[in-house]
């Protein structure tokens, strides 16, 4: 026999002794104690094996002693609609607390099978929790001598006869004796005659009333004070039980919602990429939040000018509407909710009604309006809690109200503080690499980077087979440039050219390099013979429109002349021979008049 079942049988030993009056009275407090150890040792909710969950429809008679099924541990009522994202963590939640409810239920109905067996001429015992409110009470478990006579869907308020005066705070408990005629209880359905009961509240540690402990006989003054004042003291030792099997439940989920957050800072500082980052903390949420919408915010890496206001735009969406926010690109200046999380680097809730027409952006004023989320809330993720503003936002939209209670947000601040932390570490990694790699004027791959780049970049051609089109320009007459104008007038050249080719090629795809001095490279990554083509005649046109202020009568104009090679997925010297074999067709290009596009061949 389990420990858990001797120590149910001991207390009901001892409360069927304490029954008997006089000096035995005392035993009471020792049964309660009894019954907590006898709960403590019923296996654990992680694991083990758990009493069945009961499953009993409304109306519906119960058989047997097994627990009605009404009230919940948690007092609350799940709303019936379903969410955009359910997640995996969400389902085993809710296994969690149906299993604390079935142990509970488990305890309770064991505590008063001995309880009917030590109180002489008992008829009915039953335990009535809340429904979700301190004024309304649903049967959880019970024992009677006709389990087909008890009605298991009942609720009881103040207004519901004789059990309603529990409600009544000067109300500390019911003892009647003589109940005339037979007076009917809800909880009958076929009206026994019932002659005496017991009733006394199950109060919380505010002196709220829970519920309440009933026992009731067929006999007239079956039940004395003693009774009365014993039932008392194991409506309080109920509300032990019942209240540390909240507290173990809700400490369990915690800890297994904490030990997710734990194995994501593991994978944050795996990574030292932005882009990472970004996918770690949107599969977090689409693991353990429930959302109709979420939307994940990035501002752009801030600029050297600290008057140029930043930019941003969403990185991550998913759930209604997500196609149009994918991407949407937004200010700083911009009033949405989001945005305003973002600027001022503090969380943001709103509650919409039903009722509102009016429609308060998250965005912008642009984006597309849905009016049926009822809730949001915007979680800033910050380098830096101290910050003026944050440089990610996790926004979450429900079409329930009051989906996110203090625990999600709880949940989400301590898994935005890891985020942060892992985000600066990655773009303070990013900016060393780019400051390593990247050509400190343009921005652009430098000449010793950009080697590796296409290096890399034919490995992934070779597996998938395509085409790389790389390109080599140099700026017409450059030279005249500096001489007439100076080297500052050269510097905006070259700047401006090489954002005209960042704006003409697939700027997270293509390669894009300032080879030295006047000179570019670019490679063209999945391209044809035709495409490789119209992007360089693209770019030699988009040059031609650039105008450059020289404080003459005239803007200063230049050209670029440009070499191409088609490199197949049959080619196989390395890339740099490929950039040479681009500059012998630039050379031809330079020699045939300039400003023009020349492709390689072997004639060339």
């Amino acid at each position: 026999m389990l420990m858990s079942n001797i120590l149910f049988v001991v207390a009901g030993l001892l409360l069927g002794v304490a029954f008997q009056g006089g000096m035995f009275f005392f035993l009471i407090p020792v049964a309660g104690v009894a019954v907590a150890l006898g709960y403590m040792n019923l296996p654990r909710i992680p694991g083990g094996k758990t009493s069945a969950i009961p499953v009993v429809t409304r109306a519906m008679r119960a058989t047997g002693l097994a627990p009605a099924v009404t009230p919940d541990l948690r007092n609350s009522v799940k709303d019936d609609s379903t969410e955009y994202n359910e997640p995996n963590s969400t389902l085993k939640v809710n296994q969690v607390w149906a299993r604390a409810n079935a142990d509970v239920n488990k305890a309770m109905t064991d505590l008063l099978q001995g309880l009917k067996r030590v109180i002489p001429n008992a008829n009915s015992l039953l335990i009535f929790s809340n429904l979700g409110s301190f004024k309304e009470w649903g049967i959880r478990v019970y024992s009677a001598e006709s389990s087909s006579q008890i009605a298991t869907d009942v609720k009881i308020t103040e207004t519901s006869g004789l059990l309603g005066q529990l409600f009544n705070m000067d109300v500390e408990r019911l003892l009647e004796g003589d109940l005339s005629g037979g007076k009917a209880l809800l909880y009958y359905i076929d009206n026994p005659s019932i002659k005496s009961l017991v009733a006394v509240p199950i109060l919380d540690q505010n002196k709220n009333r829970m519920g309440a402990l009933v026992v009731d006989s067929l006999y007239p003054n079956a039940f004395s004070q003693s009774t009365a004042q014993a039932m008392t003291n194991i409506a309080s030792t109920l509300y032990v039980l019942y209240y540390k099997s909240f507290v173990s439940a809700k400490n369990y989920i915690g800890q297994h919602q904490f030990s997710i957050l734990y194995s994501y800072q593991h994978k944050f500082f795996q990574t030292m990429s932005v882009k990472d980052i970004y996918r770690q903390i949107f599969d977090y949420v689409k693991q353990n939040i429930p959302f109709d919408r979420m939307m994940l915010l990035a501002l752009d890496r801030a600029e050297d000018d600290p008057h140029k206001e930043r930019e941003g735009r969403v990185v991550c969406c998913d759930g209604i509407d997500s196609e149009q926010f994918a991407n949407k690109k937004f200010s700083l200046s911009d009033k949405g909710l989001a945005v305003l999380a973002l600027f001022q680097n503090r969380p943001v809730e709103r509650f919409f009604s039903s009722s509102s027409s009016q429609y308060v952006p998250r965005i912008d004023n642009h984006e597309t309006r849905n009016m049926d989320f009822r809730q949001l809330f915007v979680m800033p993720v910050a380098t830096d809690n101290n910050a003026g503003q944050a440089e990610l936002a996790i926004c979450l939209e429900s079409r329930t109200s009051g989906r996110y209670t203090e625990h999600e947000m709880q949940l989400l601040k301590a898994f935005a503080g890891v985020a942060g932390f892992a985000y600066a570490r990655a773009s303070q990694y990013e900016t060393k690499k780019d400051q390593a790699t990247r050509d400190g004027m343009t921005g652009l791959l430098n000449k010793r980077s950009m080697p590796e780049a296409l290096r890399t970049e034919k490995i992934r051609a070779d597996r998938r087979k395509y085409n790389i089109g790389v390109l080599m320009m140099d700026i017409d007459h450059f030279k005249s440039v500096n001489d007439t104008y100076g080297h500052e007038v050269g510097d905006i050249v070259i700047i401006e050219i090489a954002k005209t080719l960042l704006r003409e090629v697939r700027k997270d795809i293509d390669i894009v390099a300032r080879y030295g001095g006047e000179e570019m490279v670019v490679g063209l990554v999945d391209t044809t013979p035709e495409g490789m083509i119209e992007t360089a005649e693209r770019i030699r046109k988009a040059v031609l429109q650039l105008e450059f202020d020289v404080h003459k009568p005239d803007p200063l104009r230049v050209s670029i002349s440009i070499g191409a090679f088609l490199v197949t997925p049959d080619y196989k010297d390395n890339m740099m021979k490929a950039v040479s074999l681009a500059d012998q067709a630039l050379y031809k290009a330079k020699e045939g008049g300039r400003n023009q596009v020349i492709q390689y061949t072997e004639s060339v």
